[in-house]
């Protein structure tokens, strides 16, 4: 793996060879790494989308005969979108740069179909070619994320009673996921507490695991709507800290908007087991299963999660254990990393194979 500096845990003892490399410069999340143009004697590059300047640079290398000979499999995430200026910016990128990726790809790993059939230059390209979107959703560590009780004794620390409902919320508060819209779930809460609420309103809690420059601007918007005492935020939290923050929880909540396509943390909840109020869009009508495993909720709409957590509270602890079980059992069964190392290992061969075709032409 070659890619920039960030903070958090190495991976695990050979598994993987990390290169750590100092960008040139970094604008936001966008590390310049010149040496990626120089890549050589692979049989496939693997890039994820987005990775600005790294997108650039692959395609930068490809335009050397040694390169070209390597396949290229483009993992795609999202788009990129941004507010001003950044916004522009971003737009100009997603009609130039992307497209280039897109069609230099030997194969392309899409989250869903259906999110792919929401990007046009993936739709043209499955149209053009089929076999080249390959459908490979983002995976969880069924092992480390799991059912269990509360050990670390979250909930107690925070003074939050045994017998109250506590949602989980995890996510980057960063400008760069400003479509976490963890807003919507503050004001969600808050409406709970509005006319025609329980009694019970009050036993609703939110756990925030999650750091970055907007986080005290959220703590002050707990705070102006009446509910900071019931909105608590752990900050960043490492990975391998993750599960004992979701099994603190009783369901996870998901307000987050496009152009999130799958997020991660929405299966490493349900692998530990909990039912789940999520934003109806593409990549998410993927994984939770309505009515089975969670609760579909419109995007920016703080009356709607409201209602659902409502709902999932007067269901009773029973039910939300039916429907956690359901997710867990869909996350074994789907997004569990052995399950899913076969399948990249198809895609690999396969743009390899699709490599090698075009040489021989």
């Amino acid at each position: 793996m070659f890619t920039a500096p960030a903070p958090g845990e190495p991976p695990d003892p050979g598994a993987v060879v990390v290169h750590r490399i100092e960008p040139v410069l970094a604008i936001g999340n966008a590390p310049l790494i010149p040496s990626l143009a120089r890549l050589e004697g692979f049989d496939v590059v693997h890039l994820h989308y987005p990775f600005m300047f790294g997108s650039e640079l692959t395609l930068l290398a490809r335009l050397r005969s040694r390169a070209r000979r390597q396949a290229l499999l483009v993992h795609y995430k999202n788009r990129i979108v941004g507010k001003g200026a950044r916004g522009a910016i971003f737009e100009v990128y997603e009609h130039s740069v992307a497209p280039a990726v897109v069609r230099a790809a030997d194969r392309i790993c899409v989250l869903s179909a259906e999110h792919a059939e929401s990007v046009p230059y993936l739709r043209r390209a499955g149209e053009r070619d089929p076999a080249k979107l390959i459908e490979m959703p983002n995976g969880v560590d069924a092992e480390r994320f799991g059912p269990g009780p509360d050990d670390s004794g979250l909930r107690e620390r925070l003074g939050i009673a045994p017998d109250a409902l506590v949602a989980g919320f995890v996510a980057t508060l960063d400008r760069a996921h400003h479509f976490k819209r963890l807003d919507v779930a503050i004001e969600a809460l808050a409406r709970l507490e509005g006319e025609g609420a329980r009694r019970d309103a009050h036993d609703v809690h939110l756990i925030v695991a999650g750091g970055g420059e907007l986080l005290a601007g959220f703590r002050a918007a707990a705070a102006a709507a009446g509910v900071g005492e019931r909105v608590h935020f752990l900050d960043a939290v490492p990975h391998s800290e993750l599960p004992a923050v979701l099994r603190a929880s009783d369901l996870f909540l998901l307000t987050t908007e496009p152009p999130e396509s799958f997020g991660i943390v929405l299966i490493e909840a349900m692998a530990c087991g909990l039912p789940t109020i999520a934003t109806d869009y593409p990549g998410v009508r993927a994984v939770v299963a309505e009515g089975e495993t969670g609760l579909l909720v419109p995007r920016n709409d703080p009356a709607a999660v409201a209602a659902a957590l409502r709902s999932l509270a007067e269901a009773g602890s029973e039910r939300r254990r039916e429907m956690g079980a359901a997710g867990r059992e869909r996350a074994e069964r789907e997004w569990s990393w052995p399950r899913l190392t076969d399948r990249m290992d198809r895609a690999y061969a396969e743009a390899i194979a699709a490599r090698r075709a075009k040489a021989e032409r």
